[in-house]
């Protein structure tokens, strides 16, 4: 009886170490800052990471371009709002180049982080 339970539980124990285990041998993220050292290992001869990190080059440079053209309208809609406001153009026109300016200011504020 002591030996069947005793046997019993070390089957138990090895079950849960066993799935502990395996939890840790499949929980690679493609992230280094979470992956253990067998995946950050397996990554870096893989070439996840740097496949990763041009990825994010290349997101960031088109990020750059884009806020560039943001603030190159940004530029343009100011000046022509300061135009509308010298020559008393309408209220309406005035509303919709603020409107425009907020608008560009939040795509760039967006796009700077």
């Amino acid at each position: 009886m002591r030996t069947r339970t005793i046997t019993s539980f070390s089957i138990i124990l090895l079950s849960i170490a066993a799935g502990g285990l395996s939890g840790c041998q499949s929980s690679c993220t493609g992230d280094p800052r979470f992956d253990n050292y067998w995946c950050a290992r397996g990554n870096l001869s893989d070439g996840t990471y740097a496949r990763q990190t041009a990825d994010l080059r290349h997101t960031a440079a088109d990020r750059q371009i884009e806020a560039a053209s943001l603030r190159a309208r940004l530029e343009t809609r100011q000046a022509e709002l300061a135009a509308a406001r010298s020559q008393n153009s309408s209220a309406a026109q005035i509303r919709r180049l603020e409107g425009e300016i907020a608008t560009l200011r939040q795509q760039i504020s967006y796009l700077s982080r």
